[in-house]
């Protein structure tokens, strides 16, 4: 087993495309690490330059106590999952699986004992004299895994794995692969741009933008700290709620944006004190926007009343678009009550939840 470390690690491409920019990223033994951004982020060419399929152009990449900067890919001890799968089609998942090990010349019995152990693991041990022609893509992803597995490599890097499955096998596949970490105790190294993934999945995630990373945190911090807008914006579904308007005082703090005039919780005082009479973004999530049941104990607890534009029924919950008269916000509500669309709705906002974000720096405020 062993630590990932990048330092200053940095990409640029021909005609000075900047790929990724001075990534310093320490991934510990045992660790699982989810890297999430949307597409051109560079997430996948961080990891493609730890597993040294990509040149790095400048900066250090370690695996254990071993700088890897020069090694190839075969020497780092390392074993990839990819997003395609990449089985031979003219063999069988035995031979698949047993490629790599018959190509570094282990004896043939401890190939056979590895492969059957890998099986086991990923419940294809039935399907070991199949070609992957005949597999469906849930199946052709555990044979990739474990083929991954009979390495049995310092560190597992997964780029994107689930993203050719349905809707219901990948939330199968990623509860696999999470029990598979526990099982293994290996370093994994995860890339997917879904950030459910991400939260589900990840012992501490490192969200990127633009080559560059912009926090490193578990999945709760990440929710609940966000250091900036794209972070906020970026993990949740739905997203959080961005509302621009002026931080006043009026008794106490209130934000104020046209028909919104909410209360400002204590906790966000002394940092908002420097904003007074500024024009700030105000962030909250959907679950923390309620239909309004009268004034509440909890302290702030801000109502206002809205236009329902689109209902969405979820099951158990709802999600409502509302027109506030500035902008459209999602509240996520219960199902108990069904608004019609174009009715008056009033709702409390959980103002004790919400983060202020700087306009100019879009750098989170408190």
């Amino acid at each position: 087993m062993a630590s990932v470390e990048l330092s200053k690690v940095t990409k640029v491409f021909d005609k000075n495309v900047m790929a990724v920019d001075s990534a310093d990223i320490l991934i510990k033994d045992k660790e699982f690490v989810v890297l999430v951004g949307p597409s051109g982020c560079g997430k996948s060419t961080t990891l493609r330059m730890i597993a040294g399929l990509e040149d790095i152009s400048s900066g250090t990449i370690r695996i254990g106590e071993r700088v890897v900067n020069d090694v190839p890919p075969k020497d780092r001890d390392i074993a990839m999952v990819f997003q395609n799968y990449a089985l031979y089609p003219h063999m069988t998942v035995y031979e698949n699986m047993a490629f790599g090990l018959k190509l570094r010349k282990y004896p043939k019995k401890e190939i056979d004992e590895r492969v059957k152990d890998a099986a086991e693991i990923l419940g294809i041990t039935t399907l070991l004299e199949r070609k992957p022609k005949a597999l469906s893509g849930g199946q052709r992803q555990r044979v990739a895994v474990g083929r991954a597995i009979v390495r049995k490599p310092q560190v597992f890097l997964f780029d994107e794995p689930l993203s050719n499955l349905d809707a219901k096998l990948r939330v199968q596949m990623r509860t696999e692969i999470s029990k598979l970490h526990s099982r293994l105790g290996t370093t994994m190294i995860y890339v997917t741009h879904d950030q459910i993934e991400a939260m589900t999945m990840g012992d501490r995630i490192v969200v990127m933008k633009d080559g560059k990373i912009q926090q490193i945190d578990t999945p709760l911090n990440l929710y609940n700290n966000p250091i900036n807008k794209f972070v906020a914006g970026f993990i949740g579904s739905p997203a959080m709620n961005f509302i621009e308007g002026r931080i006043i005082r009026n008794g106490g703090l209130h934000f104020k944006s046209g028909q919104l005039n909410l209360r400002v919780s204590s906790h966000h005082f002394d940092s908002l004190s420097n904003f007074l009479d500024r024009n700030v973004l105000l962030g909250i999530r959907p679950e923390n926007i309620h239909e309004y049941a009268g004034p509440q104990d909890s302290e702030p607890f801000s109502e206002a009343c809205c236009k329902v534009e689109v209902v969405e029924p979820m099951g158990n919950e709802i999600f409502l678009y509302l027109n506030t008269g500035q902008e459209t916000i999602i509240a996520r509500v219960n199902a108990r009550s069904v608004p019609s669309v174009n009715a008056d709705y009033r709702v409390g906002f959980e103002m004790g939840k919400a983060h202020f974000i700087d306009i100019q720096t879009e750098e989170t405020i408190c």
